[in-house]
């Protein structure tokens, strides 16, 4: 696997929470992968921010060597790759990036084969719940055309930032607003296509217009009409995930009966971690690659 360029660390972690550097601050926050494991307490009294431990579902700065106050847009950034994100607290405890997902970036440009050389014949990439737009962006960078879709109009304006700052024009980029579910049926009914599909589920959310998301009931009937997109030349379907509601036996064997075995034959389980500063392994959900 490709060394990623980056200045994110995972310093530590355990006591259900992980240590992590994003940039220039040092970040504590709950973590349910580290609950088994045992902290260096050392490293945490660097720590700048962090979450829900004081009080619960707040975010408090550290005062350590400077005084420094919670970051605000666009004071504090992370880069992968030549992707820079601009990261902020969120009230939910996120900064706005997954490192995690960025493990998939390679494989992703195997799987497209993408060439530079001929824009006419760039993979069309489907994003949905496409976040703050990390993947979009080192997709669209590689020469991918990617269609980005998230229900939270303020998260794909946050995306957009980050394009801004990756210095990326957005020609090869299409920004929508809308439930992952109701725009995937609206493509079906104009015949798109797309060369690539990826999909980064939440156990349960909110569409655009109030509709309700709910993995369990609803993510095998998205996975259904994602297949109905892709075209001939199909490459890839990555579905990403936490939700202990999701099992890829189960998903698999309703794909292969509809679709075929092949469908699913190259599917590969791939366990989403990150290292820490000593080598350990932080569980941090799983990916369902296939190669189509």
């Amino acid at each position: 696997m490709q060394t990623l360029k980056t200045n994110y660390r995972l310093l530590d972690f355990g006591m259900g929470r992980k240590l992590e550097q994003f940039g220039k601050f040092i970040v504590d926050r709950p973590c349910p992968g580290a609950a088994s494991a045992k902290k260096s307490p050392n490293l945490w009294d660097q720590t700048d921010l962090s979450y829900g431990l004081k009080a619960e579902d707040h975010w408090h700065a550290h005062q350590r060597q400077t005084s420094r106050a919670i970051p605000s847009a666009g004071e504090w950034f992370c880069e992968c790759d030549g992707v820079r994100m601009s990261l902020k607290p969120t009230p939910a405890g996120q900064v706005g990036v997954f490192p995690e997902h960025w493990s998939h970036w390679s494989w992703l440009f195997e799987r497209l084969a993408i060439d530079v050389q001929t824009p006419e014949m760039r993979p069309r990439v489907l994003s949905l719940f496409a976040y703050t737009g990390a993947t979009t962006l080192a997709l669209a960078k590689a020469g991918c055309a990617v269609t980005h879709v998230d229900a939270s109009k303020p998260t794909v304006a946050w995306a957009r930032e980050n394009c801004a700052h990756s210095l990326l024009g957005e020609s090869s980029i299409r920004w929508i607003v809308d439930d992952a579910a109701t725009f995937v049926k609206r493509e079906i009914r104009r015949n798109s296509q797309y060369e690539a599909i990826i999909l980064d589920p939440p156990t349960y959310g909110h569409g655009s217009k109030g509709t309700r998301w709910e993995i369990h009931r609803h993510l095998m009937p998205l996975l259904n009409d994602c297949w109905q997109l892709l075209s001939e030349h199909r490459k890839a379907i990555l579905l990403c995930g936490h939700s202990s509601h999701i099992a890829i036996r189960d998903i698999n064997a309703e794909l292969a009966e509809k679709y075929g075995a092949k469908a699913v034959s190259n599917c590969e389980i791939h366990q989403a971690n990150l290292i820490d500063a000593v080598g350990r392994k932080l569980d941090c959900g799983f990916a369902a690659r296939y190669s189509l």
